[in-house]
């Protein structure tokens, strides 16, 4: 039976460091199931969904993780239409359901430090289990974005981003600074 790992986040935008999370998790036997959040549990305002999606999509690609990797909208069908948060905990337990296992949840440096923050934290680790894991590459989505409403042209965050996502960030116009 596969061992399935949900590892949520913002994506926003997906990097390297993201990546190299992935990659660790593989390495560790889990197939994982990134999830990029439809509406951020706590505010946090984002690029639209569907360009954090096709980001994702492309980093695993551009990494070659897509045969043990795969990006999962769930938090999209899972959404509420009154607008409240999706939480980790109700989509694990749809994830259960669908996939007939528990997965665990991939966490990362960032969230292990806010873990009790979360709704349900107690019950995810009884329930589901968590996996840990530092980053081996020190990126930030958030130094990303100030990098570039600054006017960091994309492709100059080579060390940051796949080359795929600062294409498709430059496409699209994303994290561009008001004009």
């Amino acid at each position: 039976m596969r061992r399935y790992s949900l590892y949520g986040g913002s994506f926003d935008p997906v990097h390297l460091g993201h990546m190299s999370l992935v990659e660790r998790a593989i390495a560790l036997g889990y197939t994982v199931l990134m999830v990029p959040a439809f509406r951020h549990a706590f505010g946090k305002q984002s690029a639209p969904f569907v360009h954090r999606v096709r980001m994702c999509e492309l980093a695993l690609q551009a990494c070659q993780l897509e045969a043990q990797a795969q990006v999962c909208t769930i938090e999209q069908s899972v959404a509420r239409a009154d607008g409240a948060p999706v939480y980790t905990y109700d989509v694990l337990c749809h994830l259960r359901e669908k996939l007939g296992s528990a997965p665990c949840v991939l966490v990362g440096p960032d969230i292990a430090t806010e873990w009790e923050r979360w709704y349900r934290a107690p019950e995810i680790d009884r329930d589901f289990g968590r996996v840990s894991l530092p980053m081996t590459r020190a990126t930030r989505s958030t130094e990303i974005r100030q990098r570039l409403q600054a006017g960091t042209p994309p492709s100059a965050l080579g060390m940051h981003l796949p080359e795929s996502v600062a294409h498709y960030i430059a496409r699209h116009g994303l994290y561009q600074r008001d004009v």
